[in-house]
């Protein structure tokens, strides 16, 4: 590096800095000024300043701690007409045209006594701007005024006997004092006691607090009750002080984390320098998953006048491309079991999950089916040992984040928003933000949607975010931009897998049933092999005659497989390599296709019926109990009218014969004819009639006359 005009030097011995001013044609000699003194230029061979570069003991320095960037735009009126004349000043006297003659001292005097007679000023006036001019680098903004550093912004005050500051408007009973470092001290431990705490209080609470604690005095009353109590012209600090004092220390970090929480400063008010992109490298390096209570209520695909409350939605999305990869909509509330659904949707082909639903794609359209490299979740769900499941197996690591930090995971926070947002005016039922305040309309009386239907509505919102949403906040790389790559997650996605693969893994459909499908016990009964509520059959239980032996041995558990989002099938693991279906019973066809949600609430429906029922036959089998009993008595009362005495072998001998009698007037009784008979006649059988019916009770009292008087 040569030496040239404006160079600066550094002495290393005494730290000195100085500027090169001039050089001489034959590059002998030159002109210096220390920039941070108030001499004038001095003479210097450039062979010395060569010599000690040399040996090390002059450094050229690369920066010039002088320069400057000003927007003129941005200065005083004032400001700019001061620069300006001594621009003026520079130019009059110190211009090139000048050089060497102003650096000699006997010329120098000449011209500085010109240009003060000629603008008005003093000679040293004049020397300070040209020293300005040469130690800066020998440019306009060499001769800036420093109206900036005017005030003494943020340096603090010597201490005098007398009050800085403005007085105050009206007098005080108390008297004024200066801010000393022993007061600083004290207002530093006040603030520390009284304001940093966690209950909130104000500044000016701790500032009478303060003056209680250093500036009273305690007395005691005569009932014993110690005051504290300031004195007439007790000098205190204004409360203007302590406030200054306060908002020149303030720490906003400290401040929110001692009054409000740490985890609120973090979440809200931290810096937020890095973005999600800079933790991935493409498609499946992380898949972030959450669940929410959507804000819809819904009601029962069995009975809908029944409302079965909000359901709960899991989202997975790959942070990469911001693709969402998989979905989940049940009742449960946030569970293990519907974090594994999600996931499970995530790894899998959504072509025939779609159909159930009505709506066909082509894969394509949702190319999802890979196993992520991580995922990351919100210590919830996948903070537990079932998560060692697909850490071993699966191979997928699964991390967490802090406590009350969703925003670690924005991705998916933030979607959960934004999906809502925009189906929410389209849903009825939907809740809007005057829910149950006072006079607002209850919005849970307008549910109208199933799951099935409010899980039709998210299909569409999401193959429409992942084939047309522009992503505003993406910030593509080099790579994207030249093969223009558009901001939309489906392009992202595939441009990922192209050109940034090496993440994304598949695994058979077994190897996803048995690591992410949950796990229940079922009960193998002469019925069936019943779970949940409904009974099942498979062909090894067939085989091996599991039915026969629950009925002649008793039943057995057994653990078994299941997807809570049709329970047509559970599926029984038999060894490490092998695994039976287990269809539903013909006579459970109702359950076929259904949702566990949906069978639950069917069950539960059924359950609350028979309880209900179970009421209401109890309060009939006891009115019957009653009506019972008021005929018995009548019978009771009838018998023991036209009862007779008899002994036990009277009364029991007869029964035959009395039964063959008794069938006779029944059959007569009972019988009918299909000869339609005259009016007379009728009228003759029924004399007939009465005259047996006569003479047969009559032969019976007979009877019980000769039995009382002892004839046989």
């Amino acid at each position: 590096m040569e030496l040239c005009v404006n160079t600066v030097i550094r002495y290393v011995g005494d730290q000195r800095l100085e500027r090169i001013l001039w050089i001489d044609a034959e590059q002998k000699a030159c002109f210096v000024i220390d920039i941070q003194g108030r001499e004038f230029p001095k003479s210097r061979w450039l062979e010395e300043i060569q010599y000690g570069i040399e040996q090390g003991l002059i450094v050229m320095e690369e920066s010039d701690p002088w320069a400057c960037f000003v927007d003129p735009q941005m200065m005083s009126a004032k400001e700019k007409e001061k620069w300006d004349k001594d621009w003026q000043i520079v130019q009059a006297i110190a211009s090139k045209d000048f050089e060497p003659q102003i650096f000699v001292s006997a010329e120098r005097s000449k011209l500085i006594r010109q240009a003060a007679e000629r603008f008005g000023l003093s000679e040293k006036q004049i020397g300070r701007i040209l020293k300005r001019y040469w130690s800066r680098g020998k440019t306009k903004l060499a001769v800036l005024p420093d109206f900036a550093n005017r005030g003494g912004r943020g340096k603090e005050r010597k201490q005098t006997a007398r009050k800085r500051g403005r007085p105050k408007k009206f007098d005080s009973i108390y008297g004024e004092m200066n801010v000393s470092e022993e007061v600083k001290k004290i207002f530093r431990i006040a603030l520390d006691k009284y304001y940093y705490k966690a209950n909130r209080p104000s500044l000016r609470w701790a500032y009478e607090q303060m003056l209680k604690e250093y500036c009273s005095e305690v007395r005691k009353l005569d009932n014993g009750v110690e005051l504290p109590v300031m004195e007439s012209g007790t000098a205190i600090p204004s409360f203007s002080q302590f406030r200054y004092w306060f908002r020149k220390w303030r720490d906003l970090k400290k401040e929110i984390s001692l009054r409000e929480s740490a985890k609120k400063f973090h979440q809200r008010y931290r810096p937020v320098l890095g973005s999600t992109q800079q933790d991935v490298f493409g498609p499946g390096s992380v898949y972030q998953i959450d669940a929410t209570v959507a804000d819809v209520y819904l009601v029962s695909s069995f009975d809908r006048t029944k409302i079965i409350g909000r359901p709960v939605l899991y989202l997975v999305m790959d942070g990469y491309s911001r693709m969402i990869a998989g979905l989940y909509v049940g009742l449960e509330g946030p569970s293990w079991q519907g974090a594994m659904m999600a996931l499970k949707h995530a790894c899998e082909s959504k072509v025939e999950w779609c159909r159930q639903f009505g709506i066909e794609i082509r894969e394509e359209d949702w190319p999802c089916v890979y196993l992520p490299e991580s995922i990351l979740a919100d210590r919830g769900e996948l903070l537990s040992d079932k998560a060692l499941s697909i850490i071993e197996h699966l191979q997928i690591a699964v991390k967490n984040t802090s406590p009350y930090r969703p925003d670690w995971k924005a991705v998916v926070e933030k979607h959960f928003d934004l999906i809502q947002t925009h189906v929410k005016p389209f849903l009825p039922g939907a809740i809007q933000e005057d829910f149950q305040e006072r006079g607002a309309k209850d919005y849970r009386l307008n549910a109208t949607l199933t799951i099935p239907e409010f899980t039709q509505i998210l299909i569409k919102c999401v193959l429409y975010y992942n084939n047309r949403h522009y992503l505003t906040g993406y910030q593509r790389d080099a790579e994207q931009i030249a093969q223009d790559v558009q901001p939309i997650p489906i392009q992202l996605w595939n441009f990922g897998i192209q050109h940034r693969s090496g993440r994304l893994r598949r695994v058979s459909e077994d190897v996803l049933r048995f690591n992410l499908l949950p796990t229940a016990e079922a009960t193998v009964t002469p019925g069936g092999i019943r779970f949940q509520g409904m009974y099942y059959s498979c062909p090894t239980a067939l085989k091996e005659k599991w039915f026969v032996h629950a009925r002649t041995h008793g039943t057995r558990k057994l653990v078994v497989s299941f997807d809570p989002r049709n329970v047509s099938q559970i599926f029984l693991r038999l060894g490490r390599t092998s695994y039976d279906v287990c269809n539903l019973l013909e006579s459970q066809a109702r359950y076929r296709n259904l949702s566990l949600e949906d069978v639950n609430y069917l069950l539960a429906w059924e359950k609350y019926n028979q309880a209900t029922s179970q009421d209401l036959e109890l309060r009939e089998r006891i009115t019957l109990a009653a009506e019972i009993e008021a005929i018995v008595v009548e019978a009771r009362k009838k018998t023991h009218a036209e009862s007779i005495p008899m002994s036990k072998s009277q009364k029991l001998r007869d029964i035959r014969e009395n039964r063959r009698q008794e069938k006779e007037r029944n059959r007569k009784q009972e019988s009918f004819s299909l000869v339609r008979s005259s009016a007379s006649e009728r009228v003759v059988q029924r004399n007939e009639e009465e005259q047996d019916e006569r003479s047969y009770f009559g032969l019976l009292k007979q009877k019980q006359e000769d039995a009382f008087c002892g004839d046989r």
